[in-house]
């Protein structure tokens, strides 16, 4: 399993055990959006970056994506009461090969359906960790 699923995986499971998390955590945007709950948060990847490579081991800087998916007459503002609880538990997440997190920004929410009451809020955040070069594991 690469460091960036790991991540990914210790996130949803720090999230799912907080104690009344007002959202479902998945990993699949696809499948969030099939469920007919709402609130879902999706913990999911986005792009990649070299940030240095230092005699066989590289630093390397991943998005992690946060999406909340809600459906309800003003579903942005659902969505931003998922993130102001997951915000601060995502951000004092720690783990052993995690060099720092940190906040890049939020999407614009996206809107479906005919009446507006489907929403896609994504909070972007750049996990920088260390890996040998020619390995994306510990």
């Amino acid at each position: 399993m690469t460091l960036r699923e790991l991540f990914i995986g210790e996130l949803m499971a720090l999230l799912s055990a907080a104690p009344a998390f007002p959202a479902m955590v998945e990993r699949s945007i696809n499948i969030a959006f099939t469920r007919d709950e709402s609130p879902v948060l999706v913990i999911h990847r986005g792009s990649e970056d070299i940030e240095a490579d230092l005699c066989g081991e590289t630093i390397r800087e991943c998005e992690i994506l946060a999406s909340v998916i809600t459906r309800s007459d003003v579903p942005d503002r659902e969505a931003d009461s998922v993130m102001e609880i997951a915000h601060p538990l995502i951000m004092a997440y720690t783990s052993g090969h995690l060099l720092q997190i940190s906040e890049v920004g939020t999407n614009a929410p996206l809107f479906a359906g005919a009446d507006g009451m489907a929403c896609m809020l994504t909070t972007r955040y750049k996990v920088q960790y260390r890996t040998e070069t020619a390995s994306l594991t510990a």
